[in-house]
């Protein structure tokens, strides 16, 4: 009587853990590897130098499977920033930084 409930309780373990594997996995997203650089275009929503900080609002950037939105970025450095103002359109290069994006270039359009 002890085998078959010592058997039934590793099979009910077992199929525990097959049913909630593929939970983990998240079906139907891609897991490929971040993107180590990325491009894109927005307008520049405010900029803190001390903070080292340029919040833009991008238009979608596909490299990186994001929609349009508004985010701050930290910027490699302040030299980034030379020659950009809050309202001007910019082109600006994402570095992955520790699985953050780092902005490193920014060309005022």
């Amino acid at each position: 009587m002890k085998t078959k409930l010592m058997i039934a309780a590793v099979a009910a373990m077992m199929s525990t853990t097959t049913v909630t594997m593929p939970a983990l996995a998240h079906p139907g997203e891609d897991h490929a590897p971040v993107p180590q650089a990325a491009e894109g275009q927005g307008t520049v929503k405010a900029i803190d130098v001390k903070a080292g900080t340029i919040t833009i609002a991008h238009g979608p950037m596909p490299a990186l499977k994001w929609p349009p939105m508004t985010m701050k970025f930290k910027v490699e450095s302040a030299a980034v920033l030379n020659g950009v103002t809050v309202g001007k359109k910019v082109h600006f290069v994402l570095k992955n930084v520790g699985g953050k994006p780092v902005v490193t270039e920014i060309h005022v359009m």
